[in-house]
C-alpha cells in the first residue's frame, strides 16, 4: 500500500469517525428534547390535580366534606375513599382541628 492509498484510508476513518460523533450528538439533543417535553407535560397535568387542606369542624364527617368539596360528575362513595385514603384514615374517624387534604380533581 503506498503512501496516498493510507492517507485516503486514513481521511475515510476520519470523516466516518465524524459523521458518528455528529450522530451521536444529534441523538442526545434529540432525546433530551423529548424527555423534556415530556416531563413539561407530565408536570401540567400534575398541576391540574391539587388538594385543598380542609379544618375539621364540629359535625364534620367524611361524607359531609366529600358532599361538600366534591367536583361535579365524581361519585360521593369514590371520593370519600379517596380522601380516606390519601390521608391515611381507616376507619372513617376524624376530629374537630384535625387537618384533611381533599384531592381536587
Amino acid at each position: 500500500m503506498n503512501t496516498s492509498s493510507k492517507l485516503r484510508k486514513l481521511r475515510r476513518q476520519q470523516k466516518l469517525k465524524a459523521q458518528r460523533s455528529k450522530a451521536l450528538l444529534l441523538m442526545f439533543v434529540l432525546m433530551f428534547i423529548i424527555s423534556t417535553v415530556v416531563f413539561s407535560l407530565s408536570a401540567n397535568s400534575a398541576d391540574k390535580k391539587g388538594v385543598k387542606a380542609i379544618t375539621v369542624k364540629a359535625g364534620d364527617t367524611l361524607w359531609s366534606i366529600a358532599k361538600e368539596h366534591k367536583p361535579e360528575g365524581i361519585d360521593i362513595a369514590e371520593y370519600v375513599y379517596e380522601i380516606s385514603k390519601n390521608n391515611g384514615i381507616d376507619n372513617s374517624h376524624i376530629y374537630v382541628g384535625q387537618t384533611v387534604y381533599v384531592p381536587d380533581i
